[in-house]
């Protein structure tokens, strides 16, 4: 005789078949900390965007802040020769609205590093004794719209001669400028001066440096 296989049923758990439904206070207290759930979550999404336009109008007004001192830097080189009298000035001016940090400068003559007006002046075959006007310009602040000179001279024969400098292409000038936020720029005469590197920090030129 075949027995006929029974059905084996799996029991729940006591607990599950007999879960008692919800009182109203409990159900007022689950919908009240789904609320307050929601609300967290809403408040801190509302947060974050508040923290973003926060800096987003603090970057605007910084960059506007910065418009206001911006600091422009040019190299500019006077000469004349007449036959009978020449004269040679190069001078820096600030042609920005803020005060410029001239932080490094480097002048390269027949691709030696010049550390002083007397070594540049022996470089292009002049006398130390001839006259020249200087004036220092390395690790100086020029305030807008000042200007310069960080050589002059009227010395036909040695104005002749730094005429003469400025025209080989071997012969540059490089200076590096700050804003006062410490905002830095990078020109060089070999390259477009209208058109200053924005650099994070200036270089250090080391013995390269001019010394004044």
């Amino acid at each position: 005789m075949v027995e006929e296989p029974t059905e084996t049923r799996q029991e729940l758990p006591q607990d599950a078949r007999s879960a008692p439904p919800l009182s109203r206070a409990e159900r007022i207290f689950v919908r009240l900390t789904f609320g307050q759930t929601v609300l967290s979550i809403a408040g801190v999404l509302i947060a974050i965007a508040a923290l973003y336009a926060a800096l987003i109008e603090s970057a605007a007004v910084r960059q506007q802040t910065a418009a206001t001192v911006w600091p422009f830097v040019q190299l500019s080189i006077a000469d004349y020769d007449t036959g009978d009298t020449a004269g040679f000035t190069m001078s820096f001016t600030n042609a920005g609205v803020g005060p410029a940090k001239i932080r490094a400068v480097r002048l390269i003559i027949s691709g030696e590093p010049i550390r002083s007006w007397a070594h540049a002046v022996t470089q292009v075959g002049g006398k130390i004794t001839d006259p020249l006007g200087r004036a220092f310009v390395s690790n100086r602040v020029l305030s807008p719209s000042e200007k310069v000179e960080m050589l002059s001279t009227s010395d036909p024969s040695l104005a002749r001669q730094f005429q003469a400098a400025i025209t080989d292409p071997e012969n540059s000038v490089t200076y590096c400028y700050c804003s006062i936020f410490d905002e830095c720029w990078l020109a060089d005469s070999r390259r477009d001066l209208q058109s200053p590197e924005p650099v994070e920090v200036c270089p250090d030129f080391g013995d390269a440096a001019f010394q004044n």
